[in-house]
């Protein structure tokens, strides 16, 4: 919690000065929310879920979720890791959303740059998506490994730990900053900085490997509905002024 405020504080120092304010009036906040839903709630998009359910129903009941389970608790829980795994746990925090709200505010009322641009595109990507995460975490249920009873088995409407909540607020940031035109280099690392609040869940024996990357592909679904089909608005490359 106090993570997000304190980057939060950030944001606005950074965002604030030395960027050109808004000329006319002001940008709807939800100004592409329509186009963005209708693209993550189409025909083709739960098509797409429907092969990642049952891929996470193939990992599940093969038994693959209690064995990388098992091998994480047996071979690579260390200090250090765990360690790791805190970081990754506070970027995958709820109030991250509200973080993201308030840059995006910033970027649709006072003043835009690169920041706020991408601040809005995580805060877009997350009022998108998280419908869906909250539908698939309660219909599909299921336990956690450190559960009384530990099991991954779906259990519809008895849990709702299906996907991992961490996974998905965590991966959008770095998923939109991959998809940017402008950090084309840096591809491979943001992708790898995508899993980490997920990776953490499975260090801490929170979730199973299924619910980690369902989560993580709601977060990638969210993410590519809500970019502009003609301009990726995250850390967008700064226009050259023509003269």
């Amino acid at each position: 919690m106090w993570v997000a405020a304190g980057l939060l504080v950030v944001c606005v120092l950074l965002v604030a000065p030395g960027l050109p304010r808004r000329r006319g009036a002001m940008a709807p906040l939800f100004a592409g929310t329509g186009a963005h839903w209708r693209r993550r709630y189409g025909r083709r998009a739960f098509l797409k879920l429907g092969v990642a359910v049952a891929g996470a129903g193939v990992v599940i009941y093969t038994g693959i979720d209690e064995a990388v389970t098992a091998a994480n608790d047996r071979h690579l829980r260390t200090e250090s890791t765990a360690r790791v795994a805190r970081v990754g746990y506070e970027g995958g925090q709820r109030p991250w959303f509200l973080v993201w709200a308030v840059v995006a505010a910033i970027d649709a009322w006072w003043r835009s740059g690169p920041l706020s641009r991408w601040g809005r595109a995580n805060f877009e990507a997350m009022v998108v998506g998280l419908p869906m995460l909250w539908t698939v975490q309660r219909v599909l249920g299921a336990g956690r490994p450190s559960a009384d009873v530990p099991t991954p088995d779906w259990k519809p409407f008895r849990h709702d730990n299906a996907a991992s909540g961490h996974a998905f607020i965590g991966a959008v940031p770095w998923l939109t900053a991959a998809r940017s035109a402008g950090l084309r280099n840096w591809r491979l690392p943001l992708w790898v900085g995508s899993g980490l609040s997920g990776w953490s869940r499975l260090h801490d024996r929170k979730h199973y490997l299924s619910q980690v990357c369902l989560g993580w592909y709601l977060a990638w679904q969210a993410v590519v509905a809500a970019e502009d089909p003609d301009v990726r608005p995250a850390a967008a490359v700064p226009k050259q002024e023509t003269s």
